[in-house]
């Protein structure tokens, strides 16, 4: 497949499309196993077949339940849709059976009720489950039946495959005189093509459980005309008569389940699971145990194919794909383009403003310190700095007015401030440069007075003059 999602091999075949553990691949090394479902190339281009796999999508899609398989995507590669499913690490519950009919081993009956208890609470969803607005589905599976059922070494079963399932507002619908499903997991009313209700989901799980009870199939027979008619016959027996060890609270609940009689049946899921829930069950753990052992040779097969597979995509460090996030992140702060970011940790990206000089380091090591964080605090230091000085020249300049002032405004000292050194702005970390004031006396003293020839000409304390202004050089 193109794009994300990668095959690795084949799992398993059914009768409308194959299915293929594939990968899904993300950013930052993401990567998750998932079931990719894809149609059979002679029915991928019929569109009856193609609505199907749509309408499966759809449907399972609203069913969120820890009993149903989760449908992730729906996709079109090759010119086909595909649909992509969640990976179970596991196997269906009918190969499970036949490897232990091969091993001549009956399933131990406290499994094979935990086994229905997580499928008739998926049925249950499936058939409760609504649409966004709140509306329901009105979903009924239709084909529920071992191959249907998925177990994982987690010890959940899992609901399987809507694409033959009945609902409201479905793309594809059945034409008058149709049938879809199996034949031997099939209720009468359904093979006789009549209205279905989710009873014949009801039913389907009634001949499940007698399967599992007894340890072979209910209705068997090569010829379909025969299972067919065995079937509308109804001529069910309590499963106690082939395995005594059933207890008759058992025979009764099966035999309500798969009553050729409508009204004589289980409503709904629900009902049919609270006859099952006051028997005891196998917890998760042994169901799971029990799986591992005799799908051994399927999941070791699996695990070989995972392992050969190419490894996901850009598997780098997390520290390297950390850092070029916050390369990122430092140029859109600064406001630089993209393509001035550093290739490199050691790279500089300097930034320049135009009022001030000031040279911000890009991002560096962590040596060097040469964060944005210290940038501003140098910045508001070198503004500080000039702030200081400008200040002490307004204190000069005062000082010189107020002794013209007292002099008669002949003025006595000339304060020179130097300009602030470049290297102070174009610097932030250099130190705050010294502020000095170079004072230069006038090389003639005053004019003596007449009075007094040997006497500096001194300010008289007498009579105080009223504040002259400093622009005024009398």
């Amino acid at each position: 497949m193109e794009g994300r999602y990668t095959i690795l091999g084949h799992i398993a075949k059914g009768g409308m499309g194959s299915v293929y553990l594939g990968r899904v691949t993300g950013s930052a090394g993401f990567s998750r196993l998932v079931a990719i479902k894809r149609l059979h190339p002679d029915l991928a281009a019929q569109k009856e077949f193609v609505g199907m796999l749509v309408d499966e999508a759809r449907l399972a899609s609203q069913i969120r339940h820890t009993n149903v398989i989760d449908t992730l995507d729906l996709v079109v590669s090759d010119g086909a849709f595909s649909l992509v499913l969640e990976y179970v690490e596991g196997d269906s519950l009918s190969r499970l059976l036949r490897t232990a009919a091969q091993l001549g081993e009956p399933v131990p009956r406290r499994i094979a009720l935990a086994v229905m208890y997580g499928v008739l609470r998926g049925l249950d969803a499936a058939h409760e489950a609504r649409r966004e607005d709140g509306q329901p589905l009105g979903i009924v599976h239709r084909d529920i039946s071992p191959q249907n059922v998925l177990i994982g070494v987690d010890g959940i079963p899992r609901v399987i495959d809507f694409g033959v399932a009945k609902a409201t507002g479905r793309f594809d619908s059945t034409r008058p005189g149709e049938v879809r499903g199996k034949f031997c997991y099939m209720a009468p009313e359904q093979m006789e093509g009549r209205h279905v209700t989710r009873q014949v989901d009801v039913y389907a799980a009634g001949v499940m459980l007698w399967e599992l009870l007894v340890g072979r199939r209910l209705f068997d027979a090569d010829d379909e005309r025969v299972l067919c008619a065995a079937v509308l016959r109804g001529d069910i027996k309590g499963p106690s008569t082939q395995n005594p060890g059933v207890p008759q609270e058992l025979d009764a609940i099966v035999l309500r389940a798969t009553s050729h009689e409508i009204g004589e049946r289980h409503l709904t899921a629900r009902e049919l699971l609270g006859d099952l829930e006051r028997l005891e069950r196998a917890s998760d753990d042994e169901v799971g145990k029990w799986v591992r052992r005799l799908g051994a040779t399927q999941l070791a097969e699996r695990q070989r194919m995972i392992q050969d597979a190419a490894p996901a995509a850009d598997g780098r460090p997390l520290e390297e794909i950390v850092a070029d996030l916050g390369r990122s992140a430092g140029d859109r702060r600064l406001g630089l383009p993209r393509d001035a970011r550093a290739v490199d940790e050691s790279d500089t990206v300097v930034a320049s403003t135009a009022r001030t000089g000031l040279v911000l380091p890009g991002p560096a090591k962590a040596a060097s310190g040469g964060t944005v964080t210290s940038r501003r605090a140098s910045f508001v230091a070198a503004l500080a700095v000039v702030g200081v000085l400008v200040m002490l020249g307004v204190l000069v300049l005062r000082a010189a007015a107020e002794t013209r002032e007292s002099t008669g405004g002949t003025p006595s000292a000339l304060l020179v401030v130097p300009p602030p050194a470049p290297s102070t702005l174009a610097s932030p970390t250099a130190p705050a440069a010294s502020v000095e004031a170079e004072i230069e006396f006038p090389t003639t003293s005053p004019t003596p007075s007449a009075a007094t020839p040997n006497k500096p000409n001194r300010a008289r304390p007498t009579r105080p003059r009223p504040p002259a202004d400093p622009l005024d050089r009398r």
